[in-house]
């Protein structure tokens, strides 16, 4: 399981059609959740410093700060440590599509673009049809996982393999096997 904090929305920089420049959002924070099976291999966690800050509002909701920032590494010196937990694996993520646009941003694409890329939204649209919504904290009111701290990369990866756990169990009782479910939430890396 893998989740990013980031800085915005936007994992590329743009101009918008008043022709103001937007730079690319920065990850703030990565935080996984490595499983053989259903078993927890191990975690990791690392605050990544910004170069061009973090709106106040994204402040508010991560409670991730500039002092917070201070004296961590840039998610460039971050992914030498993170790469060995990524390498051979499947990356499951809650809403891929935003966490795979970045890892597709801000890692090289040898090491993107030979793993696959499964999202728990996407599964829960399937096997989770009551839900009125998709994400990650009413997802978990709803099926009654403890999330210790919403907005925040490890607790968000850790509620999302509470969740993944949840999905499988319901599809496996719907007998779907393994190639099933990860097809239903695959995403593609060449829509990101």
């Amino acid at each position: 399981m893998l989740d990013l904090e980031t800085s915005g929305g936007l994992p590329k920089a743009r101009w918008d059609r008043q022709e103001r420049f937007h730079s690319a959002a920065e990850i703030t924070e990565v935080g996984l959740v490595a499983l053989t099976g259903p078993v927890v291999e191990g975690s990791f966690e690392r605050l990544c410093a910004v170069e061009h800050g973090i709106p106040p509002n994204i402040q508010r909701l991560t409670g991730i700060t500039p002092a917070l920032l201070a004296g961590a590494p840039s998610f460039e010196q971050a992914v030498f440590e993170l790469a060995p937990w990524l390498e051979g694996r499947v990356w499951v993520a809650h809403h891929a599509p935003f966490d795979g646009s970045f890892l597709k941003a801000w890692l090289p694409q040898g090491l993107w673009s030979r793993h696959r890329l499964v999202c728990t939204r996407l599964l829960a649209k399937e096997l989770v049809p009551e839900a009125p919504s998709r994400a990650l904290n009413r997802l978990c009111a709803l099926l009654g996982i403890f999330n210790r701290r919403p907005h925040r990369a490890l607790a968000d990866a850790e509620a999302t393999v509470e969740l993944l756990r949840q999905l499988m169990e319901r599809a496996e009782a719907l007998g779907w096997d393994g190639e099933r479910f990860l097809q239903c939430g695959e995403v593609s890396w060449a829509k990101l």
